[in-house]
């Protein structure tokens, strides 16, 4: 899931680039004050809580906040993931959050803050309010005392999330896409220094060179025995077959030879027999 704390001082263009990253990442944007007035405006008994503390000058006690934010979660359980925007303002607000989203099974990813200049906030305010008519962006006392508000605010929660390693900063001048491209780079290279990446990659790696190293070992023992088998079966046929051979080829000589010389035998034997007979026959002449 995708959590993205967003800050911007006055003028910084943090609402218009907040609605190109909803759409973008398909994220819910939570804004403080939309969520105060919505529930204020509805008659909540949160949003009466809270008004009670507005009414008497109060600020709204963190508590009111973070559980008016855990309604809206609630309302959005498929989400991918949420901008929040305007909240947390303080130490014990981030604090806060972190305990709830942890209930959730998720946490902040990043906290991106959009950097300008105050010299080029007060131009920007200036010309904001003539062409909305806003007073309160026309004042220069105003937009000083807004400007410092925001200053003293951020900088706890700032060192805050610098601590986790999830503090971003990117520069809001330039154009609006400029630094749309800029802030969706940070984006999808995640949180700095997170350590769940990092004990991630040293996970994978160790696991792709095993592989890489184990499977030409076996592949190639596996081939030496079978060609190992195979001389030994060959060998093995060989001398089978060549045993035969020299029998079948020593008896047919055997044979013949003894073949020969018993007929001759018996050839000289009918000679001799015959030369008696005609020995003894002229004897008896």
């Amino acid at each position: 899931m995708l959590n993205i704390v967003l800050f911007g001082p006055p003028g910084a263009g943090k609402g218009t680039q907040s609605a190109k990253l909803i759409k973008k990442y398909g994220l819910v944007h939570l804004s403080t004050g939309d969520i105060f007035r919505a529930n204020i405006k509805g008659g909540t008994p949160l949003g009466n809580l809270a008004k009670s503390y507005i009414d008497k000058g109060q600020l709204v006690p963190d508590e009111v906040t973070i559980k008016m934010l855990e309604a809206e979660c609630a309302r959005n359980p498929k989400a991918k993931g949420f901008i929040f925007d305007g909240f947390p303002r303080t130490r014990a607000q981030a604090k806060a959050l972190d305990q709830f989203l942890k209930t959730r099974a998720t946490a902040i990813t990043i906290m991106l803050a959009l950097e300008v200049a105050e010299e080029e906030l007060r131009k920007r305010l200036v010309l904001r309010g003539k062409d909305s008519g806003r007073p309160d962006d026309q004042d220069p006392k105003v937009i000083q005392k807004r400007i410092d508000v925001y200053n003293a605010e951020t900088m706890p929660v700032k060192d805050y999330y610098s601590a986790q390693g999830k503090y971003k900063g990117v520069k809001g001048i330039g154009t609006i896409e400029a630094i749309f491209k800029a802030l969706c780079v940070v984006i999808d290279k995640g949180a700095p220094n997170s350590t769940a990446k990092k004990s991630a990659s040293k996970k994978v790696v160790p696991v792709a060179k095993k592989k890489k190293a184990t499977a030409p070992k076996r592949t190639a023992a596996k081939k030496t025995k079978k060609v190992a088998a195979k001389r030994a079966i060959s060998k093995t046929t060989a001398v089978k077959k060549a045993k035969p051979v020299k029998k079948t080829t020593a008896k047919p000589v055997a044979k013949k030879k003894s073949t020969a010389k018993a007929t001759k035998t018996k050839t000289a034997v009918k000679k001799a027999t015959s030369k008696k007979i005609k020995s003894v026959g002229r004897k008896g002449r």
